[in-house]
């Protein structure tokens, strides 16, 4: 089995680490997917006709130990429901849009769920973002 070695660099405001690892080729390949995978808000509207039919298919899937919550390239973090509208709110991680189409889909061919897909940015990435657009203003004088 060969080794290769990585170095990843996590940063705040006050402290700075280094973590090392050592791993073998499969697993680097299963790891670098989940630091890189992005977040979405996506928000949901479950037609009044089948919402009775797929909140009992939901409570099935829950039972049943909620599977496709989280698979290699996708995890589901929150799932907020608003049933007096038909609504739903869902934050996740995906590493693709085949991940989203994986984990939703059924969804949508069983109960005809309409999804709305949102990419998002974490306090960090935004912070790191505003500051070289700010640079960026500032270099063209605005």
């Amino acid at each position: 089995m060969q080794l290769q070695g990585f170095d990843l660099f996590f940063k705040n405001p006050v402290k700075e680490w280094k973590v090392s690892f050592k791993l073998n080729n499969v697993l680097i390949n299963q790891l670098i997917p989940l630091l890189t995978m992005q977040f979405y808000v996506v928000t949901c509207l479950v037609p009044s006709e089948t919402q009775d039919d797929g909140y009992t298919a939901f409570i099935k899937y829950m039972e049943d130990g909620a599977q496709m919550d989280k698979f290699d390239g996708f995890e589901l973090i929150a799932r907020l429901h608003m049933p007096e509208s038909g609504e739903l709110c869902i934050i996740c991680k995906a590493k693709d849009a085949k991940a989203l189409f994986k984990h939703f889909m059924f969804w949508r061919s069983a109960f005809g769920c309409d999804f709305q897909y949102r990419p998002a940015l974490t306090c960090s990435e935004m912070v790191e973002m505003q500051k070289a657009h700010n640079a960026a203003l500032e270099q063209q004088g605005i």
